[in-house]
């Protein structure tokens, strides 16, 4: 695809687009954003053109899949109307033949997606072009997605495969733990600097923290949890690597910190279903945010995911020092949770 600029999809767990598509703005020269999209609580998706490297797409962090767009559809009625116009429109699409040429020069996607008779129809269409010898694969095959929105649509190749979604990083698993691309979302929106002495005070697994480390430079992670099991799994996860970084059991109300020493802190708190409970929240929020503005510099940034939002809402009001500045709704594996970007004034 030399001298062009594919249209791309990137894909991430819903809500979470927008913040895909400011990386993609800032960190791939020459990206054009189109846009975003959410497909219900499935996923999101941002729609930028490219024609940069390739390699280059798979340092991006907050993203979960790669597509190239082989054809854009215009708006398919459900009816056997529609699935004969998706038929047609996959045996002619006119991406086919350029999206190939870039799914060989990156790793494949294996297996395939789509509604049955949606899918059906594409599968026919793609088996009807004569541009190569096509037939179905269950594994080792290209990857066609087809996605249906209203008023218009996008079949497209994959391009990523489950390595950019869940990381080779990960081998201690937690109840609770979050998806890497929405740890690097969370950090994201810290705004990572160099000089970052940068925090999670519940991390878990440590995917925070290593996510953190891989945004760019910083002076130090600080990283605990009150659950010892959480600090030993969080310890295999960094082995050796993202040095300097202190990893200790404490507890995120009364943290051995001085006051005023973070520049930038992210936490997944507990929503109260796998771990805690919503009454237990309503003590332990107001306590950590107490404890927040104590360790926070004046300007530094908390970037907080959390599915309770009461308990949340009300701990922030009763925070001196603590002040909103943006919440963006997102979905995290099927539950419902918001993004609260907290600064210290």
């Amino acid at each position: 695809m030399k001298n062009t600029r594919p249209l791309l999809i990137a894909q991430t767990q819903p809500g979470f687009e927008v913040i895909a598509a400011d990386e993609i703005a800032r960190r791939l020269g020459g990206a054009v954003v189109r846009g975003t999209r959410t497909v219900g609580d499935r996923n999101g998706m941002a729609l930028f053109d490219y024609a940069g490297e390739m390699g280059d797409l798979f340092a991006l962090r907050t993203v979960e899949d790669l597509f190239v767009v082989v054809a854009e559809l215009p708006d398919v009625p459900p009816t056997r109307e529609g699935l004969r116009a998706l038929e047609a429109a996959a045996a002619r699409a006119p991406g086919v033949e350029a999206g190939l040429d870039l799914a060989r020069r990156v790793a494949p996607g294996r297996g395939g997606r789509g509604g049955e008779e949606a899918q059906r129809a594409v599968e026919q269409g793609i088996a009807a072009r004569g541009d190569h010898r096509w037939r179905l694969a269950e594994e080792g095959g290209l990857e066609f997605w087809l996605t249906l929105l209203r008023g218009e649509g996008f079949l497209a190749l994959r391009l990523s495969d489950e390595g950019m979604r869940h990381r080779d990083y990960r081998r201690e698993h937690l109840p609770a733990s979050l998806r890497p691309s929405a740890a690097a979302a969370m950090v994201w929106l810290t705004r990572p600097s160099a000089e970052d002495v940068f925090l999670d005070p519940m991390c878990g697994a440590g995917t925070i923290l290593i996510e953190r480390a891989c945004a760019g430079r910083y002076a130090l992670l600080l990283g605990g949890d009150v659950r010892q099991e959480a600090v030993a799994a969080t310890l295999s996860n960094v082995g050796p690597r993202y040095k300097p970084i202190e990893v200790r059991r404490w507890d995120a109300r009364q943290l051995p910190l001085d006051g005023g020493s973070v520049s930038a802190a992210a936490v997944n708190l507990p929503f109260g279903r796998q771990l805690g409970t919503p009454e237990e929240n309503l003590t332990l929020y107001p306590a950590f945010l107490r404890e927040a503005a104590r360790v926070l510099r004046p300007k530094a940034r908390l970037v907080a995911l959390t599915g309770d939002a009461r308990a949340f809402e009300q701990g922030l009001r009763g925070c001196a020092g603590l002040a909103r500045r943006e919440t963006r709704r997102v979905q995290i594996l099927g539950q419902r949770a918001q993004v609260y970007v907290i600064e210290r004034v």
